[in-house]
């Protein structure tokens, strides 16, 4: 990030995630966000997530890409594993040079790390909010508990208060 800029992608797990506990104006952060079209359709494209919520962050990039670029990205870096949309997302952060994802898919994460790519996923967003002392402690606790109770992330409750106990230590 020579530029200072501040970019990632993001697969469709903390779109939705931060969506649903309506949190996703903590992308605004981000001076960009990649959103390759295969997680566009899945979130937009299936209701999940409004385009008028995505367009509303202003920050957003839809890259389109075409599967023979991507194919061979896959068999290069031994990452068939993963879902298409995720498989995009490592493309596009090698090819523009981001050097973040949004995820909260554990392989994900693992081939990230594999790739020299920083996984970030919906709790290290709020978090980040609370550090930046965009929402108080509170809040970020609120909005956590929220990641478990309410949204369809997989978090254990372990997770969520080991999250929490490391925002009242900040």
């Amino acid at each position: 990030m020579g530029t200072g800029e501040l970019k990632a992608t993001s697969d469709s797990g903390p779109l939705i995630h931060l969506t649903e506990i309506g949190c996703l104006r903590f992308l605004n952060r981000f001076d960009a966000i990649h959103i390759p079209d295969t997680v566009w359709l899945e979130t937009v494209g299936q209701g999940r997530i409004s385009q008028t919520d995505l367009s509303d962050l202003q920050n957003i990039q839809r890259q389109s890409l075409t599967g023979s670029e991507v194919e061979q990205f896959v068999k290069d870096k031994s990452i068939s594993e993963l879902h298409a949309g995720e498989q995009e997302c490592l493309f596009v952060c090698l090819n523009k040079g981001v050097s973040m994802i949004l995820t909260d898919d554990m392989a994900v994460r693992a081939a990230a790390g594999r790739l020299h790519i920083v996984p970030v996923g919906s709790l290290g967003i709020v978090v980040s909010a609370f550090k930046r002392g965009e929402i108080t402690l509170q809040e970020a606790e609120r909005f956590i508990a929220d990641l478990y109770d309410v949204s369809s992330l997989f978090v254990t409750k372990a997770i969520a208060e080991l999250a929490i106990a490391q925002l009242r230590s900040i």
